[in-house]
């Protein structure tokens, strides 16, 4: 954990990973348990939890016990209209300042002071709570406005319509010993479309633009009537944890606290006093791990035996990448294909890594080394935006690109082939990263191509369908549960590169000589050695995947001597691009630089 950094030289979160815990106190982990929160908490050891998300009865009605009338017809909201308050949230207001006093008394003795306490309320209830984090101490961080542009209309016309909630971030620790992990450049990197205040490259505000929306995968077990958007948790948590941690929920409702927390990488306690939403809670978090599973046998082509003998050459790779190659990991379906992909590479390659605190990788394509490295602090880029628009999408909101693909591929099915020409007219009018998604799934072989003018020119893959939405959700859900520590960005190899330092790692597999109509852009080649030889001077370790062997081509570059140390060529399989232009299967060699 590190203190709030300073400005100039912001830090981030620990690249240390949690060893997985089992239990708490008497409490398994990752489970959600029908009871009193103030009841179960109790029986808790102290300092046992890194976050806590709070979502309280906001006490709407005051202990009023009224509801609105069914049989009064409201215009242009489907006829009659009830609203009764759950009898959770109605308590008078001295029980539920005592209530609030007793469940934050809890917290502030589970969660460590290097902490997060994170809680929802609205003027109901907010200042309430407000006040008890005051009188026991806890520090309040920020006060967050969410935006709800899409807010419920107010039915009344007697005042403003409520368009937002606040949100407290607070730590257990005093203002004179502030410990709490504040993620400083993740926040300043996020980039979340939604979100039209958020800034990519400057720091996040207190105000958070975020639909109240809920996708059909939130909804298809049952709401609540205080349910939260999953995206909105998964944020409060990129910016306050790391991958490991434990989150302790106390009101767990329809369970999203622990849907974000899962596809975060933490292990979460969760509390709930309705046996029902417990029951909406038990379903979500099945269907999660089901799409968590290990990916299908076929997936799976790491030969371990060979892995090993790269780790008898290699003394100080990282383990925790290596166990992650061995284990298939690095092989999970790629969520966009991409041409010259080292998916069938990624687990020889990892196994080199040397140990590093922060990773790069500025050519990133379809992202297969990403996967085994998100691990760690990473930052990826490529120059080509509608790609990191794309993996931006998957990383903030992968529901979003799940539904566009779902669509798109439904049309597909009506139009077959007519729609994919459609949409390739489409994305040449107007690149984007849904069009894009879509065409790489659907286009012969997955293979990204362009024309001297920039434009797609891939056909349709008349054998095939396109991949099946089911499919593509699972595997687009289990890449953005490993993004949260990657910050995504547009932009030129060297500039990307600029921030790189002695102890960092960058693994680069630019374009290759001879790929005409391949990439948008020619490489230059000149300019790539001399940032490669400045990363060299600054103490950077890297890994170039550049040029080979194809059939009885050989297409080896003169780079530099001096430039690296070691020299390895590596079996990729076959070549992809010549076999549909041409169908002459050719053997595929590709060249690993490394300067260490």
């Amino acid at each position: 954990m590190r203190r709030k950094p300073a400005a100039k030289e912001p830090k981030t979160e620990t690249s240390d990973i949690t060893t997985k815990v089992h239990h708490v106190g008497k409490c398994a982990l990752d489970q959600v348990i029908t009871g009193d929160c103030i009841e179960m908490m109790s029986g808790l050891p102290d300092a046992s939890f890194d976050v806590a998300i709070a979502d309280p009865p906001y006490n709407l009605s005051k202990g009023g016990y009224w509801e609105w009338d069914n049989r009064v017809k409201l215009p242009g909201f489907g006829g009659d209209w009830k609203k009764v308050m759950e009898v959770w949230d109605r308590m008078p207001l001295r029980d539920y300042f005592l209530f609030t006093m007793q469940w934050l008394t809890e917290l502030k003795r589970l969660v460590k002071p290097t902490g997060s306490i994170w809680i929802h309320g609205t003027y109901h209830n907010i200042g309430i709570v407000n006040m008890a984090l005051q009188i026991l101490d806890i520090e309040i961080i920020n006060e967050i406005i969410w935006f709800k542009r899409n807010s419920f209309p107010n039915l009344s016309g007697r005042r403003l319509t409520a368009s937002h909630e606040t949100i407290l971030w607070a730590h257990t620790g005093t203002s004179k010993k502030r410990q709490y992990q504040f993620n400083y450049s993740t926040a300043k990197m996020l980039d979340c479309p939604e979100d039209l205040l958020k800034e990519r490259g400057k720091q996040l505000r207190t105000v958070w633009d975020i639909p109240n929306n809920k996708t059909k995968d939130e909804l298809r077990y049952g709401k609540h009537p205080t349910q939260k958007p999953v995206r909105l948790l998964m944020r409060m948590l990129a910016i306050s944890t790391s991958p490991g941690q434990l989150c302790l929920v106390p009101f767990a409702g329809a369970g999203s606290e622990c849907v974000a927390a899962k596809r975060s990488g933490l292990q979460y306690l969760a509390f709930e006093t309705d046996p029902q939403y417990t029951a909406i809670c038990k379903s979500r978090l099945a269907a999660e791990n089901d799409l968590f599973s290990s990916p299908p046998q076929e997936e799976q082509h790491l030969q371990p035996g060979h892995a090993t003998k790269l780790i008898k050459a290699r003394a100080s790779i990282q383990p925790e990448l290596l166990t992650r190659a061995i284990k298939g990991q690095a092989f999970v379906p790629p969520v966009i294909k991409w041409t010259g992909s080292k998916r069938s590479q990624a687990g020889k390659i990892a196994a080199l890594f040397p140990s590093f605190n922060r990773y790069y990788e500025p050519f990133l394509g379809g992202g297969a080394l990403l996967y085994i490295a998100a691990e760690h602090d990473c930052h990826a880029s490529d120059n080509y935006k509608p790609l990191i628009d794309f993996w931006s999408i998957v990383k903030c909101d992968v529901e979003a690109i799940i539904e566009r693909y779902s669509a798109e591929w439904g049309r597909l099915q009506e139009d077959l082939p007519g729609y994919f020409y459609i949409v390739r007219d489409r994305f040449n009018s107007n690149p984007n990263p849904y069009d894009l998604c879509f065409l790489s799934r659907t286009c012969v072989n997955g293979i990204i191509r362009f024309n001297d003018k920039g434009e797609f020119n891939n056909s349709f893959h008349l054998s095939r369908k396109g991949m099946h939405p089911e499919r593509f959700a699972v595997i687009a859900r289990m890449w953005s549960a490993r993004l949260n520590r990657t910050t995504f960005s547009c932009g030129d190899f060297e500039e990307e590169l600029r921030t790189a330092r002695q102890g960092d790692f960058v693994y680069l597999d630019p374009p290759y000589a001879g790929s005409t109509n391949r990439y948008q852009e020619n490489l230059d080649q000149d300019r790539l050695f001399l940032v490669l030889d400045s990363l060299s001077s600054r103490g950077v370790r890297w890994a170039l995947s550049f040029d080979g062997l194809r059939g009885d081509n050989d297409l080896r570059q003169a780079i530099p001597e001096g430039l690296f140390k070691r020299h390895l060529l590596l079996e990729s399989g076959h070549s992809l691009v010549k076999k549909v232009l041409s169908g002459d299967v050719q053997t595929v060699q590709e060249s690993l630089y490394l300067n260490y």
